[in-house]
């Protein structure tokens, strides 16, 4: 199985981002806006449903948000580690806590106060994707992802495809 584009499917369940606008951005959001668009002109920044990274240059943003700048340097995060795929849901994961720690740094650089509470209840949206993801149709215990194609449960000693 060939890896997967990083966001192909939706932890959330929503139906996936698009470039219709939300609202107008305020001028402090903009004035933030037009600063990253400088420093970062291989990205595209677009208005959309909400926050998303889109392999391989685009990162869209939802405009009416009380933590704008916060999850904007978070998907910017995710660009510029280049996160364009994964193998595995635990790869996934990985890759997420990574752009957890570059939004960190990020949030420094640009003097944007890191929301602790909110990455990490970001986070657990995945942690709980994951566990549901992965869970033996036998028994209802956690299995372990094999490869990018098979889940193992040890406890029934069964070979699952994975979802």
């Amino acid at each position: 199985m060939a890896p997967v584009s990083i966001f192909s499917d939706n932890v959330r369940e929503n139906p996936p981002a698009s470039p219709e606008p939300s609202s107008p951005l305020n001028a402090r959001n903009l004035a933030f806006l037009d600063s990253l668009k400088s420093a970062y002109p291989d990205f595209f920044f677009k208005p959309g449903r909400k926050f998303l990274f889109r392999p391989k240059r685009t990162i869209f943003y939802l405009e009416d948000n009380d933590n704008f700048r916060f999850l904007l340097l978070h998907e910017l995060a995710h660009a510029l580690l280049k996160h364009f795929s994964y193998d595995t849901s635990l790869e996934r994961l990985t890759l997420e806590r990574d752009a957890w720690e570059k939004t960190r740094q990020l949030c420094s650089d640009y003097k944007v106060p890191f929301l602790d509470s909110l990455a990490e209840a970001e986070l657990n949206t995945y942690r709980d994707w994951l566990h549901k993801k992965t869970l033996c149709k036998t028994c209802g215990l956690s299995c372990l992802e094999v490869n990018s194609e098979s889940l193992y449960c040890p406890f029934c000693q069964k070979t699952y495809p994975r979802p």
